[in-house]
């Protein structure tokens, strides 16, 4: 750890006003021995984590931290242009809305859209709910293809609320119907009294996905809101998967001739 520590520091080193630095440089800025500074730049050299002008001999960073920083912002990106559409949906239909992850075969919550109405449901960013009980977590878990669902969820299928699948043939079930509906939804499961509806997103760029849900009382919300909030993902769904150039059309073909 003491050497991914160190070499962590010299790369701490590098900003926009330090865009390059020489070898004494390094030395001077981290305080390390001649030994261990050559070493650890060569190391982050060969490995792509900096460049070596082979004129100047002066280091810069490399291409691989900048596509890793491309895929960072394109991550932050991504869930930002969600949000930002989900905080006017959740305006207009006053419900909670929610911007989750897959890990596994669990969600982890990233972002909380509060709605307005009085009645709302809120679950803290960092939470984790299995994926399999959610309206988003299906939507997500239906993108991928029946092979990579098996090998998230567990051997030993996970106890889970009786409106949710109750065994893996149950939720491949569910899974094939909103493969062909475009249409998750979830009532009195991971939270008792709760619906919600949810798509879905990925990144036609970096292929990374997110799960987007808003949530309501069942008993309080009548049909012809939960209808309303149906259309609203929907058109939701529509803009941003044209903003973001996601694959839905290729990722189903793909799921259904068992290609993936």
């Amino acid at each position: 750890m003491s050497a991914l520590t160190n070499a962590i520091e010299i790369l701490r080193c590098f900003s926009s006003a330090r865009p390059d630095l020489s070898f004494a440089d390094v030395m001077a800025l981290t305080g390390k021995p001649k030994s261990s500074t050559s070493r650890l730049l060569r190391s982050l050299r060969d490995c792509g984590l900096l460049e070596q002008d082979p004129h100047t001999r002066r280091y810069r960073p490399g291409l691989l931290t900048f596509e890793l920083g491309r895929l960072h912002r394109a991550h932050d990106d991504l869930i930002s242009m969600a949000e930002r559409e989900l905080r006017e949906v959740c305006a207009r239909t006053g419900h909670t809305g929610y911007i989750a992850v897959l890990d596994g075969y669990e969600q982890v919550v990233l972002r909380i859209v509060p709605g307005s109405n009085p009645l709302r449901v809120v679950n803290p960013p960092g939470q984790r709910t299995p994926a399999l009980a959610t309206s988003n977590g299906r939507a997500m878990l239906a993108r991928l293809a029946d092979e990579d669902v098996r090998a998230r969820v567990p051997a030993t299928y996970p106890k889970l609320p009786r409106n949710s699948p109750q065994n893996f043939k149950q939720l491949m079930a569910r899974l094939d119907e909103i493969r062909r509906t475009g249409v998750s939804e979830a009532a009195d499961e991971s939270i008792e009294g709760v619906g919600s509806q949810g798509f879905a997103l990925k990144s036609g760029e970096t292929g990374e996905m997110i799960g987007i849900a808003v949530s309501y009382s069942v008993q309080a919300t009548t049909a012809a809101e939960r209808a309303n909030v149906r259309r609203e993902l929907a058109a939701m769904a529509a803009k941003l998967r044209r903003m973001t150039g996601d694959p839905l059309d290729q990722d189903t073909a793909r799921v259904q001739t068992g290609t993936r």
